[in-house]
């Protein structure tokens, strides 16, 4: 396309409007003239538009009524990193709007409806065929551009655009979004109106859920990953006593007077909890049921992340809401302790050696201060400090009113071991040790698994799908785990619990470990049982092999240290040889400098 021609070219007196559309469309399409010949009218149109446009008053006119607009429209932009940004696009895809979806994006790994929940007296085989005869769905939702909609007779513009820089939404990496709401009129209490009811109607949906959030970005900001279904507290396996205990001292600290209280004493309104125990026993579990019973966002951080540093910690904490539950993971493996590695791990990661310690003038350590411990390792992954996590969780700009839960990872329940100052009083004020299964506490994993009756939780969240409960089942007498009697097979069912207690061993297999066990034979409970003899020989056979096999492990990983040490010191021995063969030379050196200067002396006459 010829601009420049276009440019020089003028409008005489002799030139008519017929030439210049001609021209200007032959300028942008070129070859385009037979077809011009044959449809002279439709090209002469569109080259009027683009000399108009070309020209600019098309352009004029468009910023004219940007600005005309700015002062009549109303507008309430939402960026795709905030949840209102899916209940809007949600909720606008499921009402009409006024002009046709000639934009949609498509979407069909969507996650899972997490909300759910299963009916009374259901059939698992039924059920379970109708999920897997239920075909794929395929979501759609607004594409860019502008909709128009109606809300209690008033006429709404949606826009939706790409921003700057990417965000998760929808468990998913995207280039970040921005819609638009507007509507006529110089006020935005329309929108907010309407913003506030897409929003309480959202938040009425997930009274049931339970919303996670990890960091994203590096550890900049916080995402919303997935929501659960809230998890029932008469579903966590542990003691009963130490359940109470901690539940009516998160109650306490979430009420108001005991804000009001921290408060007019100058108390920081904080509350920190440590649950420790081996894996599989309910820790990240009983969590979950406390953000679900006190109605709390759980924001879940672990301390193994590879791109969280010290300060994306504290950003991250800052940023807390003040009725949160804080999941700090991973805190006795992320080496998050004062004690100095040893000189051979330093090495291993790059560090200095001993002869080069003893070239910079320090002297040789004595060598049974270098032995090997088990407990001595190469170092974590982690790049956060004992002194960034401490400032980020109790520093002088840390966050409060939330509730705060430490969970450690290891096999070994060894809460001591971790830093006195992270464990102190006032960052952990409650510790709750979890233990292996009991035998009352197997048989409370059968009848929960086999008697099938919904929790407390979801029957709050069935209320809306299948109605209200008849009054027959609120009748029905319940036991103290809060199961209903339901007769003959009830009894049946005791008993195959009470048996298959007594197969388990007292504080020997986790509850994920039984009710693992449990989920092979969720159709058939006597079977269950009576397997459960044959199931714990071959467990107890798969620790032995796998307890051999870390043996043979940590004996070659011993092995290897010795040589390391063993290495190191003779660099020591090479180094203090060098040492005292340069002072044996300098020595010699003096002393033939003195012989020099007698002889020197004795031949001057």
């Amino acid at each position: 396309m010829d601009l420049q021609r276009m440019r020089k070219t003028a409008i005489t007196g002799g030139s008519s409007l017929v030439e210049l559309p001609e021209y200007i469309i032959t300028s942008f399409l070129p070859g385009a003239r037979p077809l011009l010949e044959q449809y002279p009218f439709l090209f002469r149109f569109f080259g009027v538009i683009l000399a108009l446009y070309y020209f600019g008053p098309i352009a004029r006119l468009k910023s004219l009524w940007t600005q005309f607009s700015s002062m009549i429209v109303a507008t309430i932009n939402v960026s795709s990193d905030e949840d209102l940004f899916g209940y809007l696009t949600s909720w606008i895809s499921d009402h009409r709007t006024l002009r046709a979806d000639q934009v949609l994006n498509a979407m069909s790994n969507t996650p899972q409806d997490t909300g759910r929940r299963r009916v009374r007296h259901h059939d698992p085989d039924v059920e379970e065929t109708k999920r897997m005869n239920e075909p794929p769905k395929i979501k759609y939702e607004q594409g860019q551009g502008t909709q128009l909609f109606v809300h209690k007779k008033r006429l709404f513009f949606c826009s939706r655009q790409f921003g700057e820089g990417h965000t998760y939404f929808g468990n998913r990496y995207k280039r970040m979004e921005i819609i638009s709401i507007s509507c006529l009129g110089r006020t935005t209490q329309p929108i907010k109106d309407l913003i506030e009811h897409i929003y309480f109607l959202n938040k009425a949906r997930e009274r049931s859920l339970t919303i996670i959030r990890r960091p994203y970005r590096g550890g900049q900001t916080w995402s919303r990953v997935t929501s659960k279904p809230r998890r029932a507290l008469d579903t966590v396996i542990l003691e009963l006593e130490q359940k109470e205990k901690v539940l009516a001292d998160v109650a306490e600290y979430m009420d108001q007077a005991t804000m009001t209280f921290y408060a007019n004493h100058g108390i920081p309104y904080r509350r920190g909890y440590l649950f420790h125990g081996p894996p599989g026993v309910g820790k990240t579990s009983f969590a979950l049921a406390i953000a679900s019973k006190f109605n709390l966002d759980v924001y879940n951080l672990s301390l193994l992340d590879n791109d969280l540093t010290d300060s994306d910690l504290i950003s991250l904490l800052n940023q807390l809401p003040g009725r949160s539950l804080l999941l700090l993971e991973d805190i006795d493996t992320a080496g998050l302790n004062r004690k100095g590695k040893s000189t051979t791990a330093a090495a291993r990661r790059g560090g200095p050696s001993w002869a080069s310690g003893l070239k910079r003038g320090q002297g040789p350590r004595d060598a049974d201060d270098y032995n090997v411990n088990d407990d001595d390792e190469a170092g974590t992954n982690s790049r956060v400090t004992l002194s960034g996590l401490l400032n980020a969780i109790d520093g002088v700009a840390a966050p409060e009113r939330h509730v705060l839960i430490m969970r450690t990872k290891r096999t070994t329940n060894k809460p001591n071991e971790l830093d006195d100052a992270l464990v102190r009083a006032g960052r952990i004020s409650v510790r709750v040790g979890f233990k292996n299964a009991s035998k009352r506490q197997a048989e409370e994993i059968f009848l929960r698994m086999f008697i099938d009756l919904p929790t407390s939780a979801s029957l709050r969240g069935m209320e809306e799908a299948a109605g209200p409960v008849t009054p027959t089942e609120d009748e029905k007498p319940k036991d103290e785990l809060g199961l209903r009697d339901h007769g003959e097979e009830t009894t049946r069912l005791r008993g195959l619990a009470e048996a298959f207690a007594a197969l388990v061993p007292e504080d020997d297999f986790s509850p994920a470990d039984l009710q693992d066990y449990l989920l092979m034979h969720k159709k058939d409970p006597q079977k269950a049982v009576d397997e459960a003899k044959g199931w714990m020989e071959k467990v107890y056979e798969e620790r032995k092999r796998k307890s051999e096999e870390q043996k043979e492990q940590k004996e070659a990983w011993r092995e290897e240290k010795r040589k390391d040490i063993d290495r190191f010191r003779e660099e020591v021995k090479a180094a203090v040889r060098g040492l005292s063969s340069e002072e044996d030379e300098a020595k010699q050196g003096r002393e033939r400098d003195d012989k020099a200067g007698d002889d020197k002396k004795d031949m001057t006459p």
